[in-house]
């Protein structure tokens, strides 16, 4: 079950919603885990580094265009997603890796609202990053590559003005990096902005 931190309404279950609710929270924390364990077991059996096989399935396909973050009010722009991968979560990398952007300094803030200073910076003229603070930023959010997936929002404060970045994760239950056929379904557009 997705979870998103924010804008998120909270409703009083039923008992017989919560039943419910716990059993599918169980298929796929089952799902999760037998999933995670076969990427394991491929990437470490015999000792030997295998190919990484990427996540095709339609039931992933599925769950992901179920996946929606609303923006709150304050966002003017249509949010950016992004599955999480290694290099985004690699403590020698320490940056988020996105889209077309102007590089400068910037305040993230988390899922929970605290600001974080960062460095927009551009690579290549073509790929912006989030540096500078992006390694804390995972470490306090204990964010996970292939099963986070991040909504980021870029807007102007309204009172200083300045260009600031929100970021929301949302966990699925995803433990191998997504197929391009479900990047495109799912992302589609992401650079059109």
């Amino acid at each position: 079950m997705a979870t998103s931190t924010i804008g998120a309404k909270r409703k009083r279950l039923t008992p017989e919603e919560e039943k419910k609710r716990q059993e599918q929270d169980e298929m796929v924390t089952a799902a999760f885990a037998l999933s995670h364990f076969m990427f394991l077991r491929d990437r470490i059996q015999d000792g030997k580094k295998r190919k990484i096989i990427k996540d095709d399935t339609e039931e992933t396909l599925d769950l992901l265009l179920r996946w929606t973050s609303d923006p709150p009010k304050i966002y003017r722009k249509r949010p950016r997603q992004k599955q999480l991968t290694k290099s985004d979560v690699k403590g020698d990398q320490n940056r988020l890796m996105l889209s077309k952007v102007q590089g400068t300094r910037v305040s993230v803030y988390g899922p929970d609202g605290k600001a974080h200073e960062m460095m927009f910076k551009m690579w290549n003229e073509k790929t912006p990053v989030l540096m500078s603070g992006w390694n804390t930023f995972v470490k306090v959010y204990k964010l996970s590559m292939y099963c986070d997936f991040l909504t980021v929002f870029m807007f102007r404060h309204k009172v200083t003005r300045e260009i600031c970045v929100a970021i929301d994760s949302t966990r699925h239950p995803v433990a191998r990096q997504l197929s391009e056929r479900i990047s495109k379904i799912v992302f589609k557009g992401e650079d059109k902005d």
